[in-house]
């Protein structure tokens, strides 16, 4: 799914978010399965009429005679309206190459980087919850049109992409938890025995709060967001980004969240 300049009207993520974790509470309790790997290109857009699109689009495409030899290409690339314009956005979550079963794991390294959640980073036990991680990571990019939890290493390799995520998340949701850096079989890389991060020492600590409703770029409310909806968000985006996995929401919990489900 790509869209325009970076943000997403707040309704259309709303419509984009609940029909994300009705998809995600059907694989996690129905199926069984973990997708791991939920990101902007694993989501499509469906077309609102494909029939009325690959109409349009062959009325304006001239016909053009395909090498014999090297045949046609396989896939043409139909262009729509941004997602901001489309009134009832429909998505659809793909590519299951390296989705894991609950009950079996397949690997323990996965998600983008920059969507990892933290218990896959430093190898602790994970379940559904890295896929409310990633959500709540893309919502926030989908409003803000910022990535949360970046992370880059130094130029003199002192200081790894994983050390610098890791630190991103402490500066704004706070220290890991002991019992969850106890877990980790990859935490003695980037912990000491207290908890404390082993390098990246210099942290500015901020919050969800502040980020999300800010007073200076780009950590400003969004516009089309109304002040007494602020905290209600932000509880929301608390539910999904919590570091340990055992308080984070389920889908089926934020299905019913005031922010997908007025009361």
């Amino acid at each position: 799914m790509k869209y325009e300049d970076g943000i997403l009207p707040v309704k259309t993520v709303k419509l984009i978010a609940k029909q994300l974790l009705l998809g995600l509470d059907f694989f996690h309790r129905e199926c069984g399965i973990i997708h791991t790997d939920l990101k902007p290109t694993n989501i499509l857009l469906e077309l609102e009429s494909p029939n009325n699109a690959i109409a349009k689009y062959l009325s304006v495409v001239p016909p053009r005679m395909a090498d014999p030899q090297r045949g046609a290409p396989l896939r043409e690339v139909i262009t729509t309206p941004p997602i901001s314009e489309i009134k009832h956005p429909h998505v659809k979550i793909i590519d299951f190459g390296v989705a894991s079963w609950r009950e079996k794991h397949l690997s323990d390294l996965f998600q983008s980087p920059a969507l990892r959640a933290p218990e896959v980073t430093i190898g602790a036990p994970w379940d559904t919850g890295v896929d409310i991680w990633s959500l709540g990571c893309l919502i926030v990019e989908f409003i803000q049109g910022i990535v949360l939890f970046s992370g880059e290493g130094s130029a003199k390799g002192t200081l790894t992409a994983e050390d610098d995520h890791l630190a991103r998340i402490v500066e704004i949701l706070g220290p890991f938890p002991l019992p969850v850096v106890r877990q980790g079989s990859r935490a003695a890389h980037f912990f000491d025995p207290q908890g404390s991060l082993l390098r990246n020492p210099n942290l500015k600590s901020t919050s969800l709060e502040r980020l999300l409703n800010g007073t200076s770029k780009p950590f400003l409310k969004p516009e089309d967001m109304p002040d007494h909806e602020v905290d209600i968000f932000t509880d929301f985006i608390k539910g999904m980004l919590t570091i340990d996995p055992g308080s984070r929401k389920s889908a089926a919990e934020l299905l019913q969240h005031e922010w997908i489900h007025p009361r």
